[in-house]
């Protein structure tokens, strides 16, 4: 049986060193925990204060969650940071994870591949989800009135560039 050579396995017979950008990413984890009251509404939004700089990759999320109430679901995406753009224009609504059923409690976990479209994808390599902008993770309650109070927490999993 042949074995085909990776390109990090190329890029080490040459004589390169691997990069972030390669296999070596040391893995980060970007929380979003709720306060322990919030009168939630239908659209409420609620975001990390952290900066991924540009060439992030997106690993994977797990979402820890109470009952959200009946219909709820939760869009977990991107939208530029503050620092470069007040209006934290959005890059990708569905960047990481897109109507996840939170109505009821429970664990979502998505640890494989989680997109490969949208707008923050690195044109060079369409096989490995990159930021192309500096950007915030946020999520967004939608399509019922969210339980006042009802807690959950946000871990997305990212491998910083460098």
């Amino acid at each position: 049986m042949a074995e085909i050579s990776s390109v990090e396995a190329t890029a080490v017979d040459a004589g390169n060193k691997l990069s972030n950008d390669q296999a070596l990413g040391r893995v980060h984890v970007v929380t979003i925990t709720t306060p322990s009251t919030a009168a939630w509404a239908q659209n409420d939004t609620i975001a990390s204060p952290v900066d991924l700089p540009i060439g992030t990759r997106i690993l994977g999320f797990r979402v820890y969650h109470e009952a959200m109430g009946t219909s709820v679901t939760m869009d977990i995406g991107l939208r530029k940071s503050a620092t470069v753009d007040a209006a934290q224009t959005v890059v990708d609504v569905d960047a990481i994870a897109d109507g996840l059923d939170v109505a009821s409690a429970g664990l979502k976990s998505e640890l494989t591949a989680l997109a490969n479209t949208g707008t923050y994808i690195d044109a060079v390599d369409n096989v490995v989800t990159r930021t192309t902008s500096v950007t915030n993770i946020y999520a967004t309650l939608l399509d019922a009135n969210p339980t006042d109070d009802a807690q959950f927490r946000i871990d997305v999993f990212v491998a910083l560039p460098g």
